[in-house]
């Protein structure tokens, strides 16, 4: 059995998904980073950076620059962690919210178009095979990760 087409037809999923959301973010003045950050911190608000960081999948600093276009834009707050002075805790403004409500919608739509046409067994069977695969390539502990 070939393997090479399943890891192919991944990476152009992930690519054309990237692609028209990018197009569709960038009519709300926001880059996909941006996009990843509004989206998680919308439906877990008040993170730390770092956490932050690791779930979206970006390094600290690349982060650090990205809140500050949003802080600037009144997005977000970073404010000290209580339990830790040295640490952020990054939520989310009412402008922010507001505008995680819209993108939100812009996910969802794009979700729904791009498994249009699949019964829904073919769509778990995919979710749970995908799964199988992240676990066996991460060594079978791989975390969780929301869908941002």
């Amino acid at each position: 059995m070939e393997t090479a087409p399943i890891f192919y037809l991944i990476h152009e999923v992930g690519r054309a998904f990237r692609r028209q959301l990018e197009e569709q973010t960038r009519g709300h003045d926001l880059t996909l980073p941006q996009w990843r950050i509004i989206t998680k911190l919308g439906r877990e608000d008040g993170m730390s950076q770092v956490a932050l960081a690791s779930a979206i999948d970006t390094d600290p600093m690349t982060l650090s620059a990205i809140l500050k276009r949003l802080s600037d834009r009144k997005l977000v707050r970073r404010a000290p962690d209580p339990q830790d002075g040295r640490a952020k805790i990054v939520t989310l403004t009412a402008e922010g919210l507001a505008l995680y409500r819209m993108v939100e919608s812009l996910g969802v739509e794009l979700y729904k178009t791009a498994i249009a046409g699949m019964e829904p067994a073919a769509t778990e069977a995919l979710i749970e095979g995908l799964a199988q695969i992240r676990d066996n390539l991460a060594g079978g502990d791989a975390e969780t990760k929301d869908e941002v």
